[in-house]
């Protein structure tokens, strides 16, 4: 499959293209829509926390983005990450449609290689961090159907967070309402999707709660090409809980979270460019026979407490994590116990200069992090001889400032500095029959300091930083050895990097605004996937020498009537070796693969009374799917509508029924890419047209 150049625009798809990027750029401003109309256009300064600190979008010295209430919510199906990210420039997000290695998200390429859930990114939940101490992430108990606001920080300038050079990304619940208020959501779809959710939330005097239990299911769409008996080979169930509880103190706000999660996931696998090309949906053949998927059973719980401390802000979090894995791959039996947890200590004082207002945040954090691994000879799904039985531990530990300072009127500079230590233990107790000793530790440290500035120019604002970041390997990563060895691998370094970047964001008449900006990484030891002959299906990861990733993004909303309203998000990423050598093969000037390089993403939305429409067009280039880049994805085109009514009726008794098409024109493509895959399965298949249906009915007894 070739690789294109240049942006790919699927043919007879151009004309759906080009009529929502027309309505996107605002060369004669609409009418500004009222502010007492319901989802409306925000163009006024939006407030983001993702520094700690309430900061103004508009004067903050780094690349980020918000995306919060109906573009957020209204007639997804609430079974997909991806609806919730739609349209965030600069963050991807490749649905593999396959809940047993979840939903690939990348920020500015870095994420986009990761073997299963997310990597390189620092993701919280309703302030509790779902990314464990060696940086690796799983959403399954991300509440979905319950999201109010999505906040991304782009780019590894926030020393805040550490261990990871793609940014932030900060997901949150829809805040509780001031009375009682229960709704219940059915969605059903194609490909067996149905969605079973019941929420209630409210106040319990000064006490605010929000509890939700739902259920996800999915067949899938991948044909089972043997007579195992279970067709589709790509089923899926998905259980939660998730609570909060917020209690206002005399002096700050204490706040509880639980989640539970139940996951049953079979594994299709991925397909050769042979059968990818003919047009099959089927599962891997080689997947069926050893019966992969993936049996989760995880609780994870927070507590955190924010408010007035000795003349200071002071926040105090802790949290803790429990998860339970049966996992059979193509070659192995994979039985993980993980226990995990961290607390975090942080001091902030806020004051007022002669040029504007100035803060100082400093604090510490610890996490430890417990893997109890089993590998076992997968036989047919089941476990035969034992392979590696291993202790992994990791102990994290941090210290960090960040101070925001304004040097003029309109001048604004923000530095941090962050230290990290990470020390990793394997204690191999495989050690029978003659096997050695592989115990061992590694330990890893870096130092992340970033810096800053936005000048204010009224209407628009510009801004600059340069930061350094740090990213270790993943226990997982660590301990998969194409030798088979126990303990962890001895030549696996953590990947380091410089981030410069610049933009400009601003308002365009009042009824439009625009954030650009650009980048350049240069990346030592990235850390690159690989598989062995030996033992297809299982990922093995080295260290590609040097590497650079430079690229722009681009993003307008605009408001084109008191009915209509357009975004759009473009962004371009040339991430490419520099330095890379395997024998006698020479990667360098290749592109680095499982990254699209332009992405475009474009909504147009009616907004009447209850009533909403939207039609969303993605396009994607076409993504190297190996290190030699003989290999590629075909890019593609894909259009979605969705309509429906937000909470129709009057009293406390109202409907929200909604329905939505996905891939409207029914386009055949690879939804994502596994990098340098054997046997040239790269090639995961997306979905044909479908669609979905859905009522909420809301029960708001505080009217």
């Amino acid at each position: 499959m070739s690789r294109p150049p240049a942006l790919n625009v699927v043919p007879g798809r151009a004309a759906a293209v080009a009529a929502v990027l027309v309505a996107s750029i605002p060369l004669t401003p609409g009418a500004s829509r009222a502010q007492t109309e319901p989802d409306t256009v925000e163009l006024a300064p939006i407030v983001v926390t993702v520094l700690r600190s309430s900061v103004r979008l508009d004067r903050l010295p780094f690349s980020a983005s918000v995306m919060a209430g109906a573009e957020l919510a209204e007639g997804n199906s609430g079974l997909f990450i991806e609806e919730a990210l739609h349209g965030l420039p600069g963050v991807r997000v490749q649905n593999r449609y396959n809940p047993a290695v979840g939903e690939r998200i990348s920020i500015r390429g870095f994420g986009a290689r990761s073997q299963f859930g997310v990597r390189g990114i620092k993701i919280l939940v309703d302030g509790i961090p779902a990314t464990l101490p060696d940086g690796q992430t799983t959403l399954d108990h991300l509440d979905i159907g319950s999201l109010g606001r999505v906040e991304a920080l782009r780019g590894p300038a926030a020393a805040l967070y550490g261990n990871g050079a793609g940014g932030v990304l900060l997901f949150e619940s829809a805040p509780a309402g001031a009375g009682w208020r229960d709704e219940g959501t059915v969605v059903a779809g194609s490909d067996g999707l149905l969605r079973l959710q019941a929420t209630s939330s409210g106040a319990l005097g000064s006490a605010a709660y929000r509890i939700s239990v739902a259920q996800h299911s999915f067949d899938g769409f991948r044909d089972n090409p043997t007579d195992s008996g279970e067709d589709p080979y790509s089923q899926a169930t998905r259980r939660t809980i998730n609570h909060g509880l917020t209690i206002p103190t005399s002096n700050g706000t204490f706040a509880l979270q639980l989640s539970v999660l139940d996951l049953e996931a079979l594994n299709g696998g991925s397909l050769p460019a042979e059968l990818f090309d003919d047009g099959s949906n089927q599962a891997w053949g080689f997947n069926v026979r050893r019966r992969t998927r993936k049996d989760v059973r995880q609780g994870q719980g927070g507590i955190s407490w924010r408010g007035a401390l000795g003349g200071m802000e002071g926040t105090f979090s802790a949290y803790g994590v429990s998860r339970q894995l049966d996992n059979p791959i193509p070659t192995s039996v994979i039985d993980l116990d993980r226990k995990g947890g961290g607390v975090r200590v942080a001091l902030g004082k806020a004051w007022q200069t002669a040029t504007g207002p100035a803060r100082v945040d400093f604090g510490a954090e610890g996490e430890l992090q417990s893997d109890d691994r089993q590998n076992f000879a997968n036989d047919g799904g089941e476990r035969a001889a034992l392979t590696l039985d291993q202790q992994e531990r990791v102990r994290a530990a941090a210290l960090f400032g960040q101070f925001q300072l304004p040097l003029a009127s309109r001048l604004n500079v923000v530095g941090a500095l962050r230290f990290d230590h990470f020390n990793f233990r394997a204690d191999d107790r495989f050690t029978a029959a003659g096997n050695p000793d592989d115990s061992g530790s590694r330990a890893m440290a870096g130092l992340s300091p970033s810096l800053g500035l936005h000048i204010d120019l009224g209407d628009h604002g510009l801004f600059a930083s340069l930061a350094r970041s740090f990213e270790t390997p993943t226990t997982t990563e660590l301990a998969n050895q194409p030798d088979r060895a126990g303990g962890f691998n001895p030549g696996l370094e953590p990947q380091r990097g410089w981030t410069a970047e610049g933009g400009l964001r601003g308002e365009l008449g009042g009824d439009a605004a625009y954030d650009l900006a650009a980048f350049s990484s240069s990346l030592s030891n990235q850390l690159v996937p690989f598989e062995v002959p030996s033992a297809p299906g299982r990922r093995f990861y080295r260290n590609a020498g040097r590497s650079r990733v430079r690229g722009f993004e681009a993003a307008v909303r605009t408001a084109l009537s008191s009915v209509l309203s357009a975004r759009f998000a473009y962004g371009y990423v040339d991430a490419r070796f520099t330095e890379f050598t395997l024998g006698d093969d020479d990667y360098a000037d290749n592109r680095v693969p499982g990254i699209a390089p332009h992405r475009l993403e474009t909504g147009l939305r009616a907004d009447r009374g209850p009533w909403f429409g939207e039609l969303r067009v993605e396009v994607r280039d076409a993504v190297p799917a190996n290190d030699s880049n003989e290999a590629s994805a075909d890019g593609f085109t894909l259009v979605g509508i969705r309509f429906g009514a937000t909470e129709v009726g009057s009293g406390s008794l109202r409907l929200s029924p909604f329905a939505g098409i996905t891939n409207l024109t029914n386009v055949r493509y690879a939804s994502s890419v596994v990098v340098n895959a054997f046997g040239g399965r790269f090639f995961e298949p997306g979905p044909d047209r479908g669609g979905y249906v859905g009522m909420s009915i809301i029960w708001d007894r505080g009217r």
